[in-house]
């Protein structure tokens, strides 16, 4: 048997509700503990000739959280057969007491500045948040990335990274309705904290932003709100000539002064705006949006760059809220400074309906579509190689369900249709193409003998070219519970697709599945199992010359485990 992983992993944040209010301290249980403990088993065989799962796995697991005077300390475990030993084990904690408008931040924590500058990135450290009345402050001082050491050895791949502390503080008036806030973000890699082979590939950084929000609250009823800042990332700070090229050459003099400048060092903004206006029955949201190619904050660790945006969104809700209507269209292009040699141009639009026509039939309609174009940047693409395609999906679903004495039937019917478009001569006939999926399904409910049957017949037909595939089949399926309380639960499957193809014989497929669980009071047991046979598939040997023929694979897996909670 392997080596035994144990992992410590964090669940969330210390608290799970926001923050330790003190000011109620003397009402709260001044110690409890809860969590969960559990293990489970499972099986696999198939005839595949590459194996993707093992025969047979484990694990033991548990969950726990102590809490001190309504202060929770979560940690986990889960203990393993499937790796080598995995040696550096983590756990986040951190609290955040609360008393009055003074809240204080220790341990791993996260503050929210604003989109531009600090968002989406925690630290461990300590912070502040002051807000009485008609004032806004925030600051912290922290980690913001552990070091990770680049290994060759163990055969595990971990992406090295150098230890980065970061510090920032925000400042403004206001309230949540309307407020103005200035904010300040730094942050600096350590390059001697981690040990780091090829230092070509990991660079340490320097980052300094300054950023600006704002939101305007016009008679409760339209907002306007506004993020902007300003970035100066030196992107090697190893480096130790003088930045003397730049697009913003003054933007990057300012931004120099603020940050460890050198022949790496960029400097761009960011911006986006966007004004809502809600009424009886109708709210609507313009937005717009625009990161330069050169900017980059250390503290929005996913932000895109060199990206231009337009959006737009509406819902309608009508007829008392039985009708809802959701709309968006939103244009994006990169490209900002007309130096790449292609530009990228995005349209996207959605629609979605909701309508309940009484209380026993519902109809579901949604639209999404995409439209892509390539256009000419510093070079002249030719029409062979240019990426124009459009893509539709429009999905259906109507539902209607009744109930009388003890029955409830439920029917409901699924269509899905997406077309893709290839403008491109050249590329057209391998990706132009069309899928329609349909679905029928009945289900039958005894109530009181807490039984349920469910017959589903499904259609899905692909065509691309010349070429086509489709599969006809139908789905049968049983739930019941049992015994008092209905403690025990039985459900099962079944399922045959005839498949077709253009290729020649595709022949069909088979599916069964079952599950039971047992349940008493804290304790809880499930047992599954779940067999596919997938046919000989000859489109695969058609496209891929080098396989000389595709394996009709038969999949069996199932399983155990248990779960006990307190």
């Amino acid at each position: 048997m392997k080596k035994i992983v144990l992992l410590l992993l964090p669940l969330g944040y210390f608290i799970p509700a926001g923050a330790q209010n003190l000011e109620n301290i003397g009402k709260q249980k001044p110690f409890a503990f809860h969590g969960s403990l559990g293990a489970s088993s499972g099986f696999y065989s198939s005839n595949e000739p590459i194996a993707t799962r093992p025969p047979f796995a484990w694990s033991i697991y548990g969950n726990f959280t102590p809490s001190v005077y309504n202060v929770s300390l979560p940690f986990s475990f889960v203990v393993t057969q499937y790796s080598k030993s995995y040696t550096d084990p983590f756990a986040q904690f951190g609290i955040s007491p609360t008393y009055k408008w003074i809240k204080v931040h220790l341990g791993y924590r996260n503050i929210a500045f604003s989109p531009m500058t600090f968002d989406g990135q925690s630290f461990f450290g300590a912070g502040l948040e002051l807000n009485p009345k008609g004032f806004r402050f925030a600051a912290f001082y922290g980690r913001l990335n552990r070091k990770v050491n680049e290994d060759t050895t163990s055969g595990r791949f971990a992406q090295p990274q150098y230890s980065r502390i970061g510090y920032g503080v925000k400042i403004g008036v206001g309230n949540a309705a309307n407020y103005f806030d200035l904010m300040y973000f730094h942050a600096r890699d350590d390059s001697n904290s981690a040990t780091v082979i090829n230092k070509r590939y990991l660079r340490p950084q320097e980052n300094t932003v300054l950023g600006s929000s704002f939101k305007l609250t016009i008679l409760k009823r339209m907002t306007w709100t506004t993020d902007i800042a300003l970035s100066g990332l030196t992107q090697d700070i190893s480096l130790g000539s003088a930045s003397t090229d730049s697009v913003h050459t003054g933007l990057n003099k300012f931004m120099g002064k603020l940050v460890r400048s050198n022949s790496s060092t960029v400097a761009n903004y960011a911006g986006q705006t966007s004004l809502s206006l809600i009424l009886r029955g109708y709210n609507t949201t313009l937005g717009y949006r625009r990161v330069e190619p050169d900017f980059k904050s250390l503290g929005t660790p996913y932000m895109l760059n060199d990206i231009e945006l337009i959006s737009w969104l509406n819902n309608f809700n009508l007829l008392a809220g039985k009708l809802n209507i959701n709309t968006s269209m939103s244009n994006q292009h990169n490209d900002l400074e007309r130096k790449l040699p292609s530009r990228m141009n995005t349209f996207v639009s959605t629609a979605g309906l909701n309508a309940l026509f009484s209380p026993h039939f519902i109809l579901n309609f949604n639209y999404s579509g995409y439209i892509l174009r390539q256009k000419d940047g510093t070079s002249t693409l030719k029409d062979s190689t240019r990426l124009s395609q459009d893509i539709h999906q429009f999905t259906l679903t109507p539902v209607y369900t009744i109930s009388k004495n003890s029955l409830m039937h439920s029917i409901s019917a699924s269509g899905n249709y997406m077309m893709l478009q290839d403008h491109n001569p050249a590329t057209s006939p391998y990706t132009s193409s069309n899928n329609t999926s349909l679905s029928l399904n009945y289900t039958l409910g005894f109530t009181r003998a807490a039984l349920n049957l469910t017959l589903s017949g499904i259609h899905n037909l692909y065509k691309q070219d010349t070429n086509s595939y489709s599969s006809n089949g139908v789905n049968l399926g049983v739930s019941k519970q049992l015994l008092k309380e209905q403690k025990l639960s039985l459900q099962g499957t079944v399922g045959y697709l005839f498949n077709k193809s253009s290729y020649g014989n595709a022949r069909d497929n088979l599916t069964f599945s079952g599950n039971v669980s047992y349940r008493l009071k804290n304790h809880s047991l499930n047992g599954y199992a779940n067999y596919i046979y997938t046919p000989y598939n000859p489109i695969v040997t058609i496209i891929n010359k080098q396989t000389p023929s595709a394996v009709a694979t038969k999949n069996f897996a199932g399983g155990i485990s248990y779960n006990y909670s307190f």
